[in-house]
């Protein structure tokens, strides 16, 4: 990691800024939206709805885009979320907790299509993964300081100023990626490609996004509503779950290679499904605890969907088959979390844990029709919409 280009060093101030702010945003905020707002079930569909609504816009919003320097476009994006996160924390009710959430959001979802193009732009030919891996690793550093300090120091701050601890972070992260020189960032059209063939991955993005945005909704909300688990012993389960996750991402890439999709893939898919009926029948909080943190190590499985693309897909229909995918995932946030918080309103909190289950079935049943040995096609690619 010594020995870095200037841009580099530019780069990782900026990433560490960022997940930092994040790390203290994303912690308190469940804790936030129940013990002061009083959020309810059906707002709480409301609001992820409107949060994660930004998303299904991406490819219009870097199309739009395209044309404003990507340093200066990145920066802006920072800005956004810094003001986004300061507001969250002078919200008192639903009504004054959405802009904030909704703003962030299109800053957040609008970086998420260059912060990429960033850190291919500080490699070489002969160092991309080595580059790439330390700016992953300065990021994870960043958010579980940000998580530790949530841990330490939230008592005596408050959420207020957790709030713009956050914003002032993110302003951090603006001004140093403003310096980053925009030349060396290659911006290639944001497009979405639809084809045929390409069938099982769309279906298996939605399945995907309808059990994420149901688990984005409730997932925390219910250790924190329904067991009234303190902000401090969320952060440590934040902490657990990244730890976890970084140590255990490179196992399970080397079990999809060795074993293929299908099989970790539905390992995954049961151990998801068994997390949510526990969610919805069994009613403990030091169960739902445990199970928070197993279905987010299952969950790295699902890194087996993005690599049946690439054994399957043309190579320059990759990219935009991802855009196609990151669109299909966001479609069922229109819909799913409103009806989740509607059904836990009217049924009881078991109620849009049973639905997700039900995706995830969906999910399952969708694994099993890829093939046993997926092979790279060798013909050569169709162009035309198929």
């Amino acid at each position: 990691m010594f020995g870095r280009s200037v841009p580099f060093v530019i780069l990782a101030a900026a990433l560490f800024a960022f997940n930092f702010s994040l790390g203290v945003s994303r912690t308190i905020q469940n804790n936030f939206w129940v013990d002061v707002l009083k959020l309810q079930p059906d707002q709480m569909g409301l609001l992820i709805t409107a949060r994660e609504t930004p998303g299904f816009l991406t490819i219009a919003m870097a199309a739009i885009t395209m044309r404003i320097a990507p340093a200066r476009l990145a920066s802006l994006c920072f800005l956004i979320m810094a003001v986004g996160y300061y507001a969250y924390g002078l919200a008192t009710s639903f009504a004054t907790i959405v802009p904030g959430v909704v703003f962030a959001s299109f800053g957040f979802h609008l970086w998420i299509t260059l912060n990429g193009s960033f850190g291919l732009a500080v490699a070489k030919d002969t160092n991309t993964g080595s580059v790439l891996g330390d700016l992953q690793s300065i990021g994870f550093v960043a958010g579980l300081v940000g998580m530790v300090g949530v841990f330490a120091g939230i008592g005596a701050v408050g959420y207020p100023l957790a709030f713009a601890i956050s914003g002032a972070a993110m302003l951090v992260g603006a001004l140093a990626i403003a310096r980053f020189p925009s030349q060396l960032v290659h911006r290639s059209p944001q497009r979405a490609v639809v084809r045929r063939r390409y069938g099982l991955f769309y279906a298996l993005n939605f399945f995907e996004g309808c059990r994420f945005e149901l688990f984005q909704a409730f997932g925390i909300y219910l250790l924190v509503h329904q067991y009234q688990l303190p902000v401090q012993t969320i952060a440590i389960l934040f902490v657990l779950v990244a730890i976890g996750s970084g140590a255990l991402s490179p196992p399970v890439g080397r079990l999809i290679d060795r074993y293929g999709e299908r099989s970790i893939m539905t390992f995954g898919y049961v151990g998801m499904l068994l997390t949510f009926l526990g969610f919805a029948l069994w009613h403990d909080a030091t169960v739902a605890t445990v199970l928070y943190v197993i279905y987010n190590v299952v969950l790295l499985t699902e890194i087996g969907v993005n690599t049946y693309l690439k054994k399957v897909a043309s190579p320059e229909d990759i990219r935009p088959s991802l855009a196609t995918g990151t669109t299909m995932m966001h479609v069922p946030a229109l819909i799913v979390p409103i009806l989740g918080g509607t059904l836990w309103n009217l049924f009881g909190f078991e109620i849009p844990f049973l639905l997700g289950a039900g995706f995830i079935v969906g999910s399952l049943l969708a694994t099993q029709l890829i093939p046993r040995h997926v092979t790279t096609p060798t013909l050569e690619p169709v162009r035309s919409g198929a």
